[in-house]
């Protein structure tokens, strides 16, 4: 039984207890209370009014702790589902980091493109993209579901396409807009940015 740190209970019990019995009578009740609520255990009363007050709080400390422990549960689950739904992406990534990567050079870039892009896996060649592409935006999820659609050989396209790129960021569309209308395709765009 899980210890409750802070003790809510009915306070119309403890209210008529005190009206009614004598002060060493309450200091029992209340020291009762406070072994259940830490421990767990029930106190022996010798006083059948002590045991009446204090079953009437043992019952609604039984349903609070109940009620907490169904939450921790659904929290818990609630967690691993959102873990589960994070796996394409890196946790310890900010949106911040996304949405402003930190500056390489052409250099850099090729040479990670050349060891750590493959285009047969879906996942890490998202992540070097969005590396590569620099503006992800809020839509990361959906440009991921873009990606998984496109082939290996669209996906290294892509790549190299966003690698040559150049110009300010602002100027790009989002990286979902760059996937889902495959814009390294289309003649005349401009090396210094998409509209």
């Amino acid at each position: 039984m899980k210890s409750i740190e802070r003790i809510p209970f009915l306070s119309n019990v403890l209210i008529v207890a005190c009206t009614r019995m004598n002060n060493s009578e309450v200091g029992k009740l209340v020291k009762a209370v406070v072994a259940y609520a830490t421990d767990g255990a029930r106190p022996a009363m010798d006083d059948l009014r002590l045991e009446t007050y204090f079953d009437l709080i043992a019952q609604d400390l039984d349903s609070l702790r109940t009620a907490a422990e169904v939450k921790s549960r659904k929290c818990s689950e609630s967690a691993k589902c959102r873990t589960a739904k994070t796996t394409a992406r890196p946790a310890n990534v900010s949106k911040r980091a996304i949405d402003n990567p930190p500056a390489s050079t052409a250099n850099d870039s090729e040479e990670k493109s050349e060891t750590d892009f493959n285009a047969n896996d879906p996942t890490s060649s998202f992540e070097r993209i969005k590396q590569i592409y620099g503006k992800t935006g809020n839509n990361e999820s959906q440009a991921f579901d873009s990606w998984k659609l496109l082939t290996a050989d669209e996906r290294t396209t892509a790549f190299a396409h966003a690698q040559r790129l150049q110009g300010d960021l602002a100027s790009r569309s989002y990286l979902l807009v760059y996937l889902r209308d495959k814009e390294w395709n289309k003649t005349g765009v401009p090396q210094g940015g998409l509209q």
